[in-house]
């Protein structure tokens, strides 16, 4: 294994294309609604992440931030918090998809899977090497 590449490891679930994808489509549904459609699956995280951000905001306007300030880390934080779930149902729907059959998963309206990565081949080792 090269020493610049960090291993992956095994119980990792979300790929960087899962992220990228989940941000781009974050970002061109918008966060108003994306929120929205969480809300419709989950309206506890979705009440959750509302209260969170609100709060957010409310600090930093009351410790003197500007309101474009405010505006903008409210945005970026709830961007993040979005993607970061999406590309998590991301990741386990590709772990599960091929597993549960005749299940709501397989109805799950998700994008085409990420590109695949080339897998790295390993040569076994002769008597003697390290």
């Amino acid at each position: 294994m090269s020493k610049n590449k960090p291993s992956r490891p095994d119980s990792m679930l979300i790929e960087p294309a899962h992220i990228v994808s989940a941000r781009e489509d974050i970002g061109e549904r918008g966060f108003s609604e994306s929120l929205e459609e969480l809300g419709q699956r989950e309206p506890a995280l979705a009440g959750y992440i509302e209260a969170g951000m609100a709060s957010l905001a409310g600090r930093l306007a009351l410790s003197g931030a500007p309101t474009p300030v405010v505006h903008g880390i409210y945005q970026e934080a709830l961007g993040m918090v979005l993607s970061s779930l999406e590309a998590q149902r991301r990741g386990h729907y590709e772990l599960w998809k091929d597993t549960i059959v005749g299940t709501r998963i397989e109805k799950l309206n998700l994008p085409a899977e990420p590109p695949a990565q080339k897998k790295t081949r390993y040569r076994r080792k002769k008597k003697g090497e390290e």
